[in-house]
């Protein structure tokens, strides 16, 4: 099997997974996730935080945003952009953001950008991650192009009920530095 119908076989299963969770473990656990995500030191020491708005499906991220910007932090939300790229916008209340591609909340044109060299600390979406720190994303490539850009911690979150023993990679697949998940911080095993 070549790795990317590995990928695809593992994401069938991660997403036949994750509709069996149950609703109050996935409340909870995202609490839990942006909870740790706040106590990190390299997040406290941050001016401008890279976060995305989690669909139903993947983490609350909403707690972790709002404390961010109650804590006077820049908060820099994707929106989609041509050709699988993402614009960088600083966010400053969750009135900025509005369904958009996929129906995801994105921020609105109205948006400032920025670039991936003023952000400070990356919180990557993920649908499961292993403990070297290898993502498997929804597929389109739209964090492939982003993460060789950011020069900061990069941390992936993911219910501890959806990590995998093993993510498949490609060569241009890149590993982040920091795992969260409701139990805790993991450190990527070399």
């Amino acid at each position: 099997m070549s790795v990317i119908e590995a990928k695809k076989a593992l994401r069938t299963f991660i997403r036949k997974k994750e509709r069996t969770l149950d609703p109050v473990y996935k409340a909870e656990s995202s609490e839990a996730i942006c909870r740790h995500l706040l106590a990190l030191d390299e997040y406290k020491s941050a001016k401008v935080v890279f976060a995305f708005a989690g669909t139903e499906k993947e983490i609350d991220t909403s707690l972790f945003m709002n404390e961010t910007i109650a804590g006077g932090k820049t908060l820099i939300l994707p929106r989609c952009a041509a050709e699988h790229a993402i614009d960088l916008c600083v966010v400053r209340s969750m009135d900025d953001l509005e369904a958009g591609a996929y129906g995801i909340l994105e921020p609105k044109k109205s948006c400032a950008l920025v670039t991936a060299a003023d952000i400070d600390f990356a919180v990557v979406p993920c649908l499961s991650f292993d403990r070297k720190g290898r993502r498997l994303g929804q597929g389109g490539g739209y964090y492939d192009r982003l993460l060789p850009q950011l020069h900061c911690p990069t941390v992936l979150i993911c219910r501890e009920q959806l990590m995998s023993p093993e993510v498949p990679v490609e060569e241009h697949d890149m590993r982040c530095t920091m795992l969260v998940t409701e139990k805790g911080v993991l450190t990527p095993e070399a």
